[in-house]
């Protein structure tokens, strides 16, 4: 099978990309050595990674995260081409796969309980809400977008990370300030550090360069109130209504414009840009002012004379009978406006076209890569995190059946499953075995004909056991039936 973009591990030195989190013991020996925690493997902030494991990850394709990059159903079929199970393997796939559906049905109707009183596009009128239960359901519903983030294989990104953006350019070369300050809330996740072939301007033209990019990016905001921003002199940006809460989906962001999906982002010129537009400016000014130097003797002139310096402003040839006549001031301090203001004209529309082309650059970076906003943001997330994490259990379940060793351990499992994908599918994954099992040895249930069955069972020793698999059939499928039957 032809390997992934950007995941091939043909012609790589080993894992060198790989995040710290990652669960082979050579990989996980050789960061704690080098002083990286591993501590929370659940909850990873980017940034905190530190500067050498991030220098890794910009200096290579290869990047090991927590994302299958396949269709489930795809990945049940590659399961089944090593004619190493049966048909019941499908069965117990598609009841596993019936009874995660279900269960997010709950995190649906959880959506629209707590995000309604916060939803910015909502067409509904609603009933009073005192401020304990706005608070509790703000608590919740940010509770819920962070678990499906992680569930769907996104990892967080802090706000150390997202400052670093501002000094920061990739395609778009322009200099922007977000005020993080202007937010209450500020919640930001990612999904696919790679590289890949974006275009942008370079010298006036149009070409095509490497880009480190993440796939998915994740963004939940809210703003704080008109209190604050009246005390600050600031307004709040257009389309922008306080207490809202406001998420975004985007695709193939480049990891250092992530300052340019704020909606309070201020976009500003560079020195370079600044130069280009003011060294020509100097120059015209240098222009007009020579061609008018005539006029404005005349004017110093007649200034004196008015003043009383008479004999000084007959050096610049005005007389007591030059001044009498109007018609040469007036004709010199016409052209001397016009002049002057024709160049504070002429610089005004360049800088408001620069501006505009900023603005453009922006708009259409924005508009290629949003792929949903507010409450369709929570739906997509569902379903990703449903997807993601029935293919993590599926392929415990097929390497448990498979496996010669009948009675695996959790960190034997983790490296078969990696190692699997690696060779079998040239596909580089850090698995999330204590996600998956976690949810396998959640599922147990009490059968018509008496019996009460577990699906997976960890011994102190560390070994795993599963049912057999006409027994694991038989309880997913009465645990699918029970669980929609209360849907």
């Amino acid at each position: 099978m032809a390997a992934r973009e950007a995941r091939s591990t043909k012609g790589k030195p080993g894992l060198v990309g790989v995040p710290p989190w990652v669960s082979t013991s050579e990989t996980r020996k050789a960061r704690v050595l080098a002083g990286i925690p591993l501590a929370f493997p659940a909850l990873r902030t980017y940034s905190a990674l530190g500067g050498s494991v991030e220098e890794h990850r910009e200096s290579t394709h290869e990047q090991a995260e927590r994302f299958i990059p396949y269709l489930r159903d795809d990945l049940v079929g590659m399961c089944l081409d090593e004619q190493r199970l049966t048909g019941e393997f499908l069965e117990v796939s598609g009841h596993l796969v019936d009874y995660l559906h279900c269960r997010s049905l709950r995190d649906v109707t959880a959506i629209k309980r707590h995000y309604a009183p916060f939803d910015p596009d909502r067409e509904v009128v609603l009933a009073a809400h005192d401020a304990e239960t706005l608070a509790h359901s703000e608590q919740e519903l940010v509770h819920l977008f962070e678990r499906l983030a992680g569930e769907a294989n996104y990892f967080p990104i802090d706000r150390a990370f997202i400052e670093k953006c501002f000094d920061r350019e990739t395609l778009i070369k322009i200099r922007t300030r977000v005020d993080l300050d202007d937010f209450e809330r500020v919640s930001c996740f990612a999904r696919g550090d790679v590289f890949k072939s974006l275009a942008g301007r370079r010298f006036f033209r149009t070409e095509s360069r490497e880009t480190d990019i993440f796939r998915r990016v994740l963004l939940l905001l809210k703003f704080k109130g008109p209190e604050y921003f009246e005390a600050a002199g600031k307004k709040l940006p257009p389309g922008i209504a306080p207490g809202g809460i406001f998420l975004y989906l985007y695709k193939d962001v480049p990891k250092y414009d992530l300052e340019l999906l704020f909606p309070n982002v201020k976009v500003g010129m560079r020195l370079k840009d600044k130069l280009m537009l003011g060294i020509p400016a100097i120059g015209g000014s240098v222009g007009v002012l020579l061609k008018i130097l005539p006029q404005v003797v005349v004017l110093t002139g007649l200034l004196l004379f008015f003043l009383g310096a008479r004999s000084v402003a007959e050096n610049f040839g005005v007389t007591a009978e030059s001044a009498v006549r109007l018609m040469p001031a007036l004709t010199a301090l016409m052209g001397v406006t016009m002049a002057l203001g024709g160049l504070a004209f002429k610089q005004w529309t360049s800088f408001q076209k620069k501006r505009i082309e900023f603005l453009r650059q922006v708009a259409e970076h924005l508009f290629f890569r949003n792929l949903a906003m507010n409450r369709s943001v929570f739906h997509r997330v569902i379903d990703s995190a449903e997807e993601e994490e029935s293919k993590e259990m599926i392929l415990v379940l097929h390497h448990l059946f498979t496996s010669q060793d009948a009675t695996p351990t959790r960190a034997e499992l983790d490296g078969a499953i990696e190692t699997w994908m690696r060779e079998r599918f040239e596909t580089v994954i850090d698995f999330d075995i204590d996600g998956a099992l976690g949810n396998l040895m959640r599922l147990r249930g009490s059968l018509p004909d008496g019996r009460t069955l577990t699906l997976l069972t960890e011994d102190p020793d560390g070994r795993l056991q599963v049912l057999p698999l006409e027994d694991a059939r038989i309880l997913l499928a009465h645990l699918a039936t029970e669980r929609f039957n209360h849907c």
